[in-house]
């Protein structure tokens, strides 16, 4: 009488588990995002804000744009060198190539119906798991101090759209006038426009950061290696 033949065990696909530190990220995230979307809680705080950013890149309240431009360079430069300073990216490197080579094995396993291989990787999946959280959670830190620092400076770019600036309208490539102000996609265009401008500076300045910090690093290895000899 012929077996059945065995089903093939379910891939598990290699993801971390989300850690305490995450949760209270989203928490302090959606606190933050609350203060933005409530009129009283945002004008305080861009009140405040004003204060320290007002002299610095108002411009006389008539360039909205170069207002948008300084912000956003100030913004994505905090960002960058915090996330730069807390993270490990020589370690992340090694851990992405880690991650690539285990799932490349893990599903050669599964192809092959080998379950005391597939029983023996979730072992060191566990393991790895545990590394990527850590290399994680060392770059979350970063986000944890500057995003106080980033909605401060978003509810003084709302406050000084809305009361502030000489005007609200701006020439962009893909129209002549657009209202800085009004809503579209939930999020008013100054928001759209502001995250379009700083998402690309953001890459280019990591990459930049990771350049510089793989460069020292290659310069240190054979002072590392002759110290070892």
């Amino acid at each position: 009488m012929s077996e059945e033949p065995q089903e093939a065990p379910q891939q598990m696909p290699v993801r971390p588990k989300q850690s305490g530190m995450s949760g209270l990220y989203m928490t302090i995230t959606l606190l933050l995002f609350i203060i933005l979307f409530i009129p009283s809680l945002r004008e305080a705080l861009g009140t405040a804000a004003g204060y320290v950013l007002e002299p610095l890149f108002s411009f006389n309240y008539n360039y909205p744009l170069y207002t948008f431009l300084a912000t956003g360079i100030l913004v994505t430069l905090i960002n960058t060198w915090a996330r730069h300073h807390y993270t490990d990216w020589i370690k992340m490197a090694r851990m992405q190539a880690k991650m690539k080579a285990f799932n490349k094995v893990y599903r050669e396993a599964v192809r092959n119906q080998d379950t005391n291989q597939i029983e023996k990787l979730k072992k060191i999946q566990t393991q790895n798991m545990a590394e990527n959280m850590e290399v994680q959670s060392n770059s979350m830190k970063a986000t944890m101090f500057t995003i106080f620092i980033v909605i401060a400076i978003f509810t003084w770019l709302w406050v000084f759209l809305q009361t502030k600036t000489h005007y609200t309208l701006l020439a962009i490539p893909w129209s002549n006038a657009i209202e800085l102000n009004r809503t579209q996609y939930l999020f008013p265009n100054w928001l759209l426009i502001y995250s379009g401008f700083t998402l690309p500076l953001s890459w280019v300045v990591t990459y930049i950061f990771k350049y510089m910090e793989f460069r020292k690093k290659i310069k240190e290895f054979p002072a590392e290696v002759e110290a070892v000899e």
